[in-house]
């Protein structure tokens, strides 16, 4: 070998080593508020940046070896999604989390459902999953849950590889637009163990299924009619796909039926944003059978139809019908400080992300027929802000559907700049950017997302030892709760007293009068608190709750309250109402 082919190997081993190195050294109490780029060694970044430069330089060769550019994807993926869980000792990221365990513990227990005013229950597809591959392999899935993103991207990132390497001619741009992806989706944090994560990796095949078997042959050019002319300018330049055989295609449509419908009973939003993106190919004609949608459709009906009273009654159907509102993310952030900067970095990615992508499209406008698949399931995606909200999450989902298409737009543009030295250098510093700007926005707001092995423990021990039926009282939300079978048996409740959980927080938890009151109303006479090391991060990072402080330093001299556990990390008290 050349010392030019031996570059990206070095490049690849020195990169490992470093970033290795950077997290033997990294202890979680050294990371601060804005995350754990800025907090961790020198090494660290050094080591990132140095497998992003080996992917790189191997794509400038003439010939780049496939396999190599899959090793630098593959070892780049590994150290983005292992950093959290071997920094933290293995456990699950996102308190949420938890819940999703628990349901999966239920559904592996009992062996049905026993809750069906959960909604998780009613759309139990993906729990029923997990608990399956709990079953088979004899391990919980508290075990494997902090492995989730990891296994989720992996396979996310092979998807789009194929679907790519499907829509362009040159394999060197589908790897640039994967790269371009990896950065792009980092930060979007949809990738744990949920039904969105399972519910997506789905959709990626149902789409490599309809642009390998079910794609359409360009149409003969019509000349009458403005419909006709329009369908011509959107399709100049479409190429041809690959002849597929009838019985292919039919069994195409077979298989994404079966794979829908497994979206369809796992996630109540990813169907309706799968059908946004082949309903407007299949209006288009470039995808047949048109009657595929169709089908489709009326699978995601008939599984919603006995649903439809119970959605409409507790989440509504139609959140607003101002696409900006509904695109306008979580209300109640506190954005100032380290979460300020995460935000604004995230959505100045997102912001580049589509100006680029219109732009491409914008310079393509002579043969849209060369751009029209991604920009379809580019912005198809969209037409959930038109109706929906979904809790504030429906542009980090509409921002979920939209990248893969977005990154090969801009893949396709980058490689199409003649000068060598401008493409490479451009490529270059897209890549760069889109990486470190995706993982600004993972890793910033690591230590409100993580869970340390001690909050895990001290959550095991109050499941092990509180009564059935008693209340849970969280400060902040931050904590580990709901993993076990029967989460429903505890009474868990957050005190309504910051915006990140409702719109009226009331309560100013420094005054213990207004948390007696709180507790009283419930209709409990006594609660465990829980007080842990997270819920400090929590309130810095989020501004809120603003009397949490307060409260920690009145506790241990206020009356009726006592410690029942305590670790480094975490104090459980019992609070009687007096």
């Amino acid at each position: 070998m050349t010392r030019r082919s031996m570059a990206p190997l070095a490049l690849l081993a020195l990169g490992l080593a470093a970033w290795a190195y950077a997290l033997s050294q990294l202890s979680p109490l050294a990371i601060h508020s804005y995350g754990l780029l800025a907090s961790a060694p020198i090494w660290f970044p050094l080591g990132l940046a140095a497998l992003l430069a080996a992917f790189l330089i191997e794509l400038v060769r003439p010939k780049p070896r496939e396999w190599l550019l899959v090793a630098c994807l593959v070892v780049l993926i590994v150290a983005i999604y292992t950093a959290a869980p071997i920094i933290y000792g293995g456990t699950p990221e996102y308190a949420w989390t938890y819940k999703h365990i628990g349901v999966a513990q239920s559904l592996g227990h009992y062996g049905r459902v026993t809750e069906p005013s959960n909604i998780y229950q009613r759309w139990p597809a993906f729990f029923a999953g997990v608990a399956g591959v709990s079953a088979l392999g004899h391990v919980g899935p508290l075990s494997f849950a902090a492995w989730s993103p990891l296994a989720f991207e992996l396979a996310d990132a092979l998807l789009v590889l194929g679907i790519f390497c499907q829509l362009v001619r040159e394999r060197r741009v589908a790897f640039i637009a994967v790269l371009i992806y990896v950065g792009l989706i980092s930060w979007i944090g949809q990738d744990y163990l949920s039904p969105q994560a399972f519910g997506y990796l789905l959709w990626l095949g149902i789409v490599v299924i309809l642009l390998r078997w079910l794609r359409a042959p360009p149409a003969a050019p019509e000349s009458r009619g403005r419909v006709a002319r329009l369908r011509a300018w959107l399709l100049a330049g479409l190429e041809a796909p690959s002849e597929t055989k009838p019985r292919h295609r039919l069994l195409a449509v077979a298989l994404v039926a079966a794979i829908f419908f497994s979206v369809v009973a796992a996630h109540q939003l990813t169907p309706y944003m799968a059908l946004a993106g082949v309903g407007a190919l299949t209006l288009l004609g470039l995808v047949r059978p048109r009657w595929v949608w169709l089908l489709l459709a009326a699978i995601a009906a008939a599984y919603l139809a006995p649903r439809f009273s119970f959605v409409a009654e507790n989440f509504g159907l139609v959140s607003s019908v101002n696409p900006v509102s509904n695109a306008s993310g979580v209300k109640g952030a506190y954005y100032q400080g380290a979460e300020a900067l995460t935000a604004w970095v995230c959505r100045g990615l997102a912001v580049s992300m589509w100006s680029l992508a219109l732009l491409v499209i914008a310079r393509r406008r002579r043969e849209l027929g060369r751009v029209m698949i991604p920009a379809v399931l580019a912005f198809s995606p969209f037409a959930l802000a038109l109706v929906q909200n979904y809790g504030g999450e429906a542009i980090y989902r509409i921002y979920l559907f939209s990248a893969p298409w977005c990154a090969l737009l801009i893949a396709s543009e980058l490689n199409e700049l003649r000068s060598p030295l401008r493409r490479w250098l451009s490529v270059g510093v897209v890549c760069t950017v889109a990486l470190f700007a995706g993982l600004q926005g993972l890793y910033g707001p690591i230590q409100v997302d993580s869970t340390a092995p001690d909050e895990l423990a001290a959550s095991v021990w109050l499941y092990d030892h509180v009564p059935h039926g008693s209340l849970i009282a969280l400060p902040a939300r931050n904590f580990p709760v709901g993993f076990v079978f029967d989460y429903n048996a505890y009474d868990v409740q957050f005190m309504p007293a910051d915006y990140q959980i409702t719109s009226n927080p009331w309560m100013d938890e420094g005054k213990l009068s207004e948390v007696n009151d709180w507790v009283a109303s419930l209709g409990h006479r006594s609660a465990y608190v829980v007080v842990n090391l997270g819920m400090y991060s929590w309130s810095d990072f989020y501004g809120y709750p603003t009397g949490f402080k307060d409260l920690v330093r009145k506790i241990p001299t206020a009356p009726g309250w006592s410690v029942v556990y305590r670790n480094p990390d975490v104090t459980i008290y019992r609070m009687d109402v007096t």
